[in-house]
């Protein structure tokens, strides 16, 4: 038998390498941040500390809206399993292509704790559903109150192409979502189409018991999706705390634009420039979109981190925002170590 080509292998050495490569080029580079510690400028560290406090209380925010989702029916699930949840995902995220991972890992961890997989699952696409709206909100209101500064900025071409890509493809995520959430007829004409064919094209096995397991987690979500916007009270709290969640995480570079020693651009230009970094690196097919992030916050932050901080502040950035949650978070992926096959041969046997 022919050896199968290590493509997962290939692409995990050309991400790490990836990422090796743009933490050496950000510190050793001219004006990066090992010239930066070295000039006697220095950094202010105390503000580097509100950063990471302002990137945990995103993480945490994370948390409590998992936690309030699915304690709504498992009255014994504990603030320590939504964190548990919570940093299992974040890793995941962190760790696979367009953050493809996280929820999966969620779903098994989550049916370990005994919580039913479809409530798990319709539970955690609600929360998704929540997350891209009020992104998609954030980063229109965002390109309302920084549109002089988008057309004034020297690389205009590259950001309005990125903003374009970046806006399509969070409003389509969205509407395929919405779909999801209010038409299930529609969600299963195109669900069954699809695997029609990738059944024909082989792709997908066994194509029969595949729809009629889709088909029965689609009736499983509607019916808890139905339940959910009953309650306000749930709800709302979890949209407000998604703003939240979004404003924390969109304010790190601000602090770090403090810890440089700068001033002059208020916190609100750089937390909304931040929704536009994330807007046109979210759907990039790479773990932590590595190279599409760094390049454009380097494209946003060209005119506001000045005097040779820019690479600087982009290090100090993704070291915080990126690497430092891949090590925070890492000691929880043992938790579904092991556990993914016997995870879903129990959703297989249940369905």
């Amino acid at each position: 038998m022919k050896k199968k080509f290590p493509t997962k292998l290939v692409f995990n050495i050309f991400v790490f390498c990836l990422c090796v490569g743009i933490v050496c080029f950000f510190f050793f580079s001219e004006d990066g941040l090992r010239d930066l510690l070295q000039s006697g400028q220095g950094v202010i560290w105390q503000w580097v500390v509100v950063a990471i406090i302002s990137q945990l209380v995103y993480m945490f925010t994370e948390t409590t809206v998992i936690y309030l989702f699915i304690r709504e029916k498992y009255k014994n699930f504990s603030y320590l399993n939504a964190i548990k949840v919570s940093f299992t995902g974040l890793f995941w995220s962190a760790v696979t292509p367009s953050s493809t991972g996280g929820q999966p890992m969620q779903i098994y961890l989550l049916h370990s704790m005994n919580v039913e997989i479809g409530y798990a699952t319709s539970r955690l696409m609600q929360k998704f559903l929540v997350y891209q709206v009020v992104l998609t909100l954030i980063s229109i209101i965002s390109v309302i109150m920084n549109f002089g500064y988008i057309l004034s900025n020297d690389n205009i071409v590259f950001i309005v192409v990125m903003l374009v890509f970046g806006f399509v493809s969070q409003l389509a995520v969205t509407l395929i979502i919405v779909m999801f959430s209010f038409s299930p007829n529609l969600a299963r004409k195109l669900i069954m189409f699809i695997a029609k064919i990738l059944g024909k094209i082989k792709i997908v096995k066994n194509l029969d018991s595949k729809v009629s397991t889709i088909d029965k987690q689609l009736d499983t979500f509607h019916s808890s999706n139905k339940d959910i916007y009953k309650k306000p009270k749930l709800l709302v709290p979890a949209v407000i705390l998604t703003f939240v969640q979004f404003i924390a995480m969109f304010l790190v570079p601000y602090f770090i634009y403090l810890s440089l020693g700068l001033s002059g651009v208020g916190p609100v230009q750089i937390a909304t420039s931040q929704a536009f970094v994330n807007l046109m690196s979210g759907m990039i097919p790479i773990p932590g979109a590595s190279g599409a992030a760094e390049l454009g916050y380097t494209a946003f932050f060209s005119a506001i981190f000045i005097g040779g901080t820019l690479k600087s502040s982009t290090l100090i950035w993704r070291l915080i925002n990126y690497y430092g949650v891949i090590v925070a978070t890492a000691p929880f992926a043992y938790l579904t170590k092991g556990k993914t096959d016997e995870a879903k041969a129990k959703v297989e046997n249940k369905n």
